[in-house]
């Protein structure tokens, strides 16, 4: 058996813990803020995230079931996509932090043990040790970084393809003309804006490339999409950068490896992170992790970082056209290539979307 040192009680940080625990693994957790779930995030989740780390969906942290996408350009309504009963769709919101605290509970029950309030400032990777804020360290035979976008492991893997997105979130009471049955996304330019009801109110948000502009500018958007919503902000802004370049080429490292943002494991095109994160979690201190991870959902992330690329470099019509052309939209977010036909009377269009096949 192994001592386990896990740095971050995030998704991917509890599903190591409670996967790791439950082999009979000694387990600790590090966490450096005082409590679980402080990062923005949109809360959609799917049935398949929950079972990676053996949930059913509970009204302890579900707090709306929603039956669809509709999605818009700029505003203007293009179409609606259904999730059905695919497992992969993200149908539930959620309450993050409830949805970890459960996570945690197991993760415990199971023998784990966490500190909060416990800043890891290094790990070394060939003795597995990690170094704390205060100064003192702690000894395991292996180390999961699971710490997100600064994480200890950028000093020991390289992170050259970990690209950034930035996303702004406010909880807002839910707008009056909003369906909760739907989550609502808007596409503007080469991000896009969401709305997710969740029993009562909404988290309204914008997401862009960094390449897009600055902060200043995309709180400046979303203020005005609050606005124009009728809507007042609950409480503060939550920020948070999203990698979107795709897996590392590596996760791991002698005695240590990296798990969820801090892996890069991410969709690139939507954003989608816990259902990754707590997959690879789970595995990610099993011999062959990496391999495990790309052959689950490798080649999906690979498609959606080059869809992704297509998207920027298109203009506002070419981007309308694409959107309303798309036979399937929640298997394009899920990383799936569309269809070439529905382009064949955009021949401009078609041709730079071929790029996708022939790369």
């Amino acid at each position: 058996m192994m001592r386990i040192l896990v740095v971050g009680a995030g998704p991917a940080g509890l599903a190591s813990s409670q996967s790791a625990a439950a082999k009979g693994h000694e387990v600790m957790i590090f966490e450096k803020n005082g409590k679980l779930g402080e990062k923005a995030c949109g809360e959609a989740l799917g049935k398949e995230a929950l079972g990676w780390v053996g949930l059913e969906p509970s009204r302890r942290f579900v707090k709306n079931d929603t039956k669809g996408f509709r999605m818009s350009f700029k505003g203007r309504f293009m179409k609606e996509a259904s999730f059905a009963d695919i497992p992969t769709c993200p149908r539930y919101v959620v309450d993050k932090p409830a949805l970890l605290e459960t996570v945690l509970e197991k993760a415990c029950e199971l023998g784990a043990k966490v500190r909060f309030n416990a800043r890891v400032t290094y790990v070394d990777p060939a003795k597995g040790k990690i170094k704390m804020g205060d100064g003192t360290t702690e000894q395991g035979d292996l180390v999961v970084c699971a710490d997100g976008l600064g994480s200890v492991a950028r000093s020991h893997l390289d992170y050259s393809n970990y690209g950034i997105a930035m996303g702004l979130q406010y909880c807002c009471p839910l707008p009056k003309d909003i369906d909760e049955d739907y989550l609502y996304l808007d596409i503007i330019g080469e991000g896009y804006a969401w709305i997710f009801p969740k029993g009562g109110s909404a988290n309204i948000g914008v997401g862009l490339p960094n390449s897009s502009g600055q902060v200043k500018e995309l709180k400046g958007y979303l203020d005005r999409h609050i606005e124009k919503l009728g809507v007042e902000p609950m409480g503060k802004m939550m920020a948070a950068p999203v990698p979107i370049g795709g897996p590392l080429k590596s996760f791991s490292r002698e005695k240590m490896v990296a798990a969820g943002d801090a892996a890069g494991c991410v969709m690139p095109l939507s954003g989608e992170g816990i259902r990754f994160a707590f997959f690879g979690g789970s595995i990610a201190h099993l011999p062959g992790y990496r391999d495990d991870f790309m052959a689950q959902y490798g080649n999906n992330m690979h498609n959606s970082k080059k869809m992704l690329k297509i998207i920027e470099g298109l203009n506002d019509e070419d981007r309308f056209s694409l959107l309303g052309k798309l036979d399937d939209p929640m298997a394009t977010l899920e990383g799936k290539l569309p269809k070439v036909t529905p382009f064949l009377n955009k021949p401009q269009l078609l041709l730079k979307m071929a790029k996708l096949y022939l790369t």
